[in-house]
């Protein structure tokens, strides 16, 4: 079984899957810090690039990546593990463009259409 969904908050939006692993099966992934590896049920054994310390986890554990790289988890027995991968957050200049867009809109400044789409292609590129 594999499900995934997306959930948006204050920090970005966080990528959620759910995978199934078999006895001895691996699973590969390139870590990213901030990456959490939860075990559902079962028991998970995890390494990561740059971590001298292998992770043994069992049923309700969690192991967050430190930071780039190769991560390994392999299922002891059958396991469920949950990956949760954070999403880029919005820098700190987008969130501003896109407040002043938002407060030159509700001022009933019309003008302000026309610079919108330039706004948004500089707050992206943050």
């Amino acid at each position: 079984m594999e499900t995934s969904s997306r959930r948006s908050g204050s920090d970005g939006i966080t990528t959620i899957r759910t995978l199934d692993l078999d006895h001895e099966q691996l699973l590969m992934i390139n870590g990213a810090p901030g990456t959490r590896v939860r075990v559902l049920y079962g028991t998970m054994w995890l390494t990561q690039t740059g971590v001298a310390q292998d992770a043994f986890v069992g049923s309700g554990g969690e192991v967050e990546v430190r930071g780039p790289g190769k991560v390994v988890v392999e299922g002891i027995g059958a396991a469920r593990v949950q990956l949760a991968v954070p999403g880029r957050r919005r820098g700190t200049l987008a969130r501003a463009l896109a407040r002043l867009v938002w407060r030159l809109r509700g001022a009933g400044g019309r003008r302000v259409g026309a610079m919108a789409p330039a706004l948004r292609v500089v707050a992206s590129q943050r």
